[in-house]
């Protein structure tokens, strides 16, 4: 069992409704069910804290952790700021590294924190964005990209000829990037594979 089959095992087992144990953690109701939705949302460790004294647990209760699995967590380095908002140049070479569970890990992985809610209720301000260089990007996808030094998130979308790229936001009050591929442009994307909210 993974933290999610244990903590809906706890919440059924003590009657607590997901909207009860949100109220009591301080986490928004929509997340908390996007994470027991397996809908690519993540728990802070705070997250995990909380909900393991709301319980009385110990928090490798929650993670299912015991001497024998605590390899099962990988790192993966966060390499800095990604804007949800108005494109900017950040500085992309810091490696902090940034704890990942085994079942999503993947080689050249990497994460970025949002700065911005261009992407919100999807991604929030302050969120950690696990990016996978591996991945295929398909229409629609989330993407973290680079475009001429400037790094940000939107969604992916491609047009039917295959020349135009738009990056979109989540949030309509953001404008739509739109790369041409007649441009001299330098675009590096990958996909946004999950996300962990940190205001939580």
């Amino acid at each position: 069992m993974d933290s999610v089959d244990i903590i809906k095992k706890l919440l059924k087992e003590s009657g607590t409704s997901r909207k009860e144990l949100s109220e009591k953690i301080g986490m928004h109701a929509p997340h908390l069910s996007d994470v027991l939705n397996r809908k690519g949302r993540y728990f802070s460790p705070k997250n995990i804290k909380d909900i393991a004294d709301f319980f009385n647990v110990s928090t490798d209760e929650i993670l299912g952790t015991s001497a024998e699995k605590k390899h099962n967590i990988k790192t993966i380095p966060m390499i800095g700021l990604a804007s949800c908002g108005v494109p900017q140049e950040y500085d992309l070479n810091g490696y902090d590294p940034v704890p990942i569970d085994e079942s999503i890990y993947d080689d050249g992985m990497y994460a970025v924190q949002a700065d911005g809610d261009s992407m919100s209720p999807k991604i929030n301000n302050r969120d950690i964005v696990y990016c996978n260089v591996n991945r295929q990007i398909d229409n629609g996808n989330i993407v973290h990209y680079s475009l001429n030094g400037e790094s940000g998130i939107k969604r992916y979308k491609i047009n039917e000829k295959g020349d135009t790229v738009s990056l979109v936001p989540v949030n309509s009050e953001y404008d739509i990037i739109t790369v041409r591929a007649d441009e001299n442009v330098d675009l590096k994307m990958a996909r946004v594979v999950g996300s962990v909210d940190m205001d939580y």
